[in-house]
């Protein structure tokens, strides 16, 4: 599907995300409120841009056709300013390309890495995440359980929804990616996969912390 001309580009985002009750508003503000977090990347994002109403530097990264037209239709801007909750101006950044295309400057520059939905993100990228930031994931491709296995990273939170509101979860964390069949998980049967391994016990999002 292509934006039309006469087509407002925040509809595309309302369509995607606000319709369909995928903000995830409340969960970038309890983010927010619970790490010291600025600065988020945000590789494979389409047009999710409610990162940018909580979080005031924010980089998107897309090779999608569709939403290299919606960030070059700067009506997105004014409507972050409408909907943002810090007093700064909104420091965004699109770039039109694969994620897996290096971009050096970025190196050591986020708080925050977003991986929903968009392959081996925290693998891929885990270079423009400092030391000690975090990394958000879901398992949808099997990224969580490559952050699982990866000496760089620590499990610190799962993240679930319950009465349409997010909570991190500190209990039990150890309970989480042990397969239910006995089963060897590494870089390269997730890689070669592309999909989630079945655990005993699971949670919609994860959070994880760069130690190294």
């Amino acid at each position: 599907m292509t934006i039309k001309t006469n087509t407002n580009s925040i509809d595309i985002y309302k369509k995607y995300y606000v319709e369909r009750d995928y903000e995830q508003i409340d969960l970038f503000q309890l983010l927010k409120d619970k790490f010291e977090i600025e600065s988020v990347l945000y590789p494979g994002s389409y047009v999710h841009i409610s990162p940018a109403f909580i979080f005031p530097h924010v980089v998107f990264i897309d090779s999608d056709k569709q939403a290299n037209k919606f960030f070059k239709d700067y009506k997105y801007i004014s409507y972050i300013i409408d909907r943002k909750v810090y007093s700064a101006d909104p420091d965004v950044t699109f770039y039109a390309q694969d994620y897996t295309i290096p971009i050096p400057k970025l190196e050591n520059q986020f708080d925050l890495l977003v991986s929903q939905y968009a392959g081996f993100i925290s693998d891929t990228c885990k270079n423009y995440l400092k030391v000690n930031g975090y990394l958000l994931v879901n398992n949808s491709h099997g990224d969580a359980g490559l952050a699982a296995i990866d000496k760089d990273y620590k499990l610190v939170a799962a993240i679930k929804k319950s009465y349409n509101k997010y909570r991190l979860s500190i209990s039990d964390l150890d309970a989480y990616f042990l397969p239910k069949k006995d089963v060897s998980i590494n870089k390269e049967s997730l890689h070669e996969a592309r999909k989630g391994v079945d655990y005993k016990k699971t949670a919609p999002l994860y959070l994880f912390q760069r130690i190294s």
